[in-house]
């Protein structure tokens, strides 16, 4: 039976939106904690600064990683609102507005990633004070790049909390669900917000979206991709 305008059945939606999100996640792994997390010492210039000349591919794959991840959001952003516009029309339009939001802040903040691959061409004849002035840019440039995912986390946080109410008055999943994601969104908000205002917090908000989104996003990604929605016949129970 076709549920939508994309003349899909909600299951296969579902799946199909599973899917994309499990790319937003393996690319954003690969390139913070694979890559980022091994090469970027935002505590040493000179070490960052020589980890990205000597491993420019690795860097040059965690772009790819971002880019990936961006791509696969716009695509979650259509596909939640055609899985939710059935529940709540206005937020469903709202959510996919602030996710496409949030990919648009991402998909511009790219720029600052590949930013240091272009900085860092000739490096090799260039003088010690010239790569000492150098690893400082490249290491404001990474900040920078940093800061742009802040704020793009505050228009994400607020697609989870209309897509925690979506997902809760919805039939096709659980209200858990519903639950974690919108307690997700508190969590991304307190991550950005405490980063912009209150610096010395940054290692306790850091926990807490560990804590609450990762594990939110994570359970569903994999309900998505493995139930879909719910059986028909497990939509009037709680």
């Amino acid at each position: 039976m076709k549920t939508n305008e994309l003349n899909l059945s909600a299951k296969t939606l579902a799946r199909t939106t599973g899917f994309f999100y499990l790319l937003i996640i393996t690319g954003g792994l690969i390139s913070g904690m694979f890559v980022r997390g091994t090469l970027i010492d935002l505590t040493n210039a000179e070490i960052t600064l020589n980890n990205i000349i000597q491993n420019e591919a690795l860097f040059r794959l965690g772009f790819l990683g971002d880019l990936i991840m961006v791509l696969s959001d716009v695509m979650v952003s259509v596909l939640f609102y055609f899985l939710l516009v059935n529940v709540h029309k206005g937020l469903a339009i709202l959510a996919a507005v602030f996710r496409l939001l949030q990919s648009s802040v991402l998909g511009a903040n790219l720029i600052n990633l590949f930013k240091p691959v272009v900085m860092i061409q000739g490096a090799e004849k260039m003088s010690t004070e010239q790569l000492t002035e150098l690893s400082r840019d490249v290491m404001t440039q990474m900040q920078v790049f940093d800061y742009g995912y802040l704020i793009s986390g505050v228009f994400f946080a607020i697609n989870c909390l209309l897509m925690g109410v979506l997902l809760y008055k919805s039939a096709d999943f659980p209200k858990f669900i519903g639950i974690m994601i919108f307690i997700a969104g508190l969590g991304y908000m307190f991550n950005s917000m405490a980063s912009f205002l209150v610096p010395s917090l940054i290692e306790i908000s850091a926990m807490v979206m560990l804590f609450t989104a990762v594990i939110a996003e994570l359970t569903f990604c994999a309900y998505l991709l493995t139930a879909g929605v719910r059986n028909k016949s497990k939509e009037s129970q709680p």
